[in-house]
């Protein structure tokens, strides 16, 4: 097999793949064995989405995909490796696991927050750490594709899908990303702000009738989070007459509960109760606008590299030479 000159390690959430991974996936995201009340909510949830989350094999395809892609563009052997913060394969082993002249590790979210792309950052540094047998690399961590035109488009593609032709002066958009504590943007975190540079792309993109934009899944422990909450930003559009209402999940690059049943059937629920029509666009996904805005991330942190730093390799030839 011909050697990869370039490695990319595809970072994402990780899910349960079946019911009975619900409770070591809880474990792992929470740091601690959870209680019975919340095993038996999340296992409902996810019983009612068909019994598994679907971003672990969305993530097999985007990978495979955007190896596919990268290989075409560069014109040289490109590898996609996937590994998730919470579930099998993880973050640890993806990485250990990268050996080419070039290596990159992109996260599935385009908006830098310490709750995301600072988890995987996190997880990169504990895996390569030398006093922990890591290999002490430097791994350039791409983040920040919020406002890239490659997304931006990915996103916009998924809206006019939704709508599928209808007349888009009779919709209001209702953006969604999930909540965080109000501490984190208070602290200085860019994830809000990156949200609503991504939003006033879009808007010009579909123009609908008006749109709102509201947090959704905010956690179970408490305490203050940011808003206004999906549901009440719903409930405002409803008040000033809108009886039709697309959903776009903004934040979310892949489907999953937060999107099949946060969104599909709680929000759902709600908008209808409120007497108008909902509709939800679909998260990019492996969607080939998608996976050509992530190869875009790549080949351009490649294209921008000094002559002769490959990472982990000083003095290899670049990936693109």
């Amino acid at each position: 097999m011909t050697e990869s000159l370039v490695d990319v390690a595809l970072l994402a959430y990780g899910g349960p793949e079946s019911l009975e991974q619900v409770v070591p996936f809880l474990e792992r995201l929470m740091g601690r064995t959870p209680d019975a009340g919340t095993v038996a909510a999340v296992t409902e949830r996810y019983a009612l989405i068909g019994g598994a989350s679907p971003l672990p094999g969305i993530t097999v395809r985007q990978a495979r995909a955007l190896e596919s892609r990268l290989s075409h563009e560069l014109g040289v052997p490109s590898r996609v490796r996937h590994g998730f913060l919470y579930t099998q394969p993880s973050v640890g082993d993806c990485v250990r696991a990268l050996d080419a002249p070039e290596m990159v590790a992109l996260p599935m979210s385009p908006f830098s927050s310490r709750l995301t792309s600072g988890r995987y950052r996190a997880q990169i540094a504990a895996a390569e750490d030398p006093a922990a047998g890591g290999a002490g690399r430097d791994i350039p961590v791409l983040e920040g594709w919020y406002a890239s035109q490659g997304f931006v488009r990915s996103v916009s593609r998924r809206m006019a899908e939704a709508l599928d032709g209808c007349d888009v002066s009779e919709w209001a958009v209702l953006f969604t990303a999930h909540s965080v504590p109000v501490e984190t943007i208070t602290g200085g975190d860019p994830y809000v702000d990156q949200l609503q540079q991504t939003i006033s792309q879009l808007v010009p993109r579909i123009m609908p009738g008006d749109w709102r934009f509201g947090f959704q899944s905010k956690g179970r422990g408490g305490g203050d989070w940011t808003g206004p909450e999906a549901d009440d930003a719903a409930r405002a559009l409803v008040g000033e007459g809108w009886k039709k209402i697309l959903v776009v999940p903004v934040g979310f690059v892949s489907d999953n509960v937060e999107t099949l049943y946060d969104l599909d059937v709680v929000l759902r629920r709600q908008i209808e109760e409120l007497g108008a029509e909902y509709r939800r666009s679909q998260a990019p996904n492996d969607s080939p606008l998608f996976i050509e805005a992530l190869a875009e991330v790549v080949t351009g942190h490649l294209a921008g590299r000094p002559a002769g730093t490959a990472q982990g390799r000083p003095n290899a030839t670049r990936a693109s030479e």
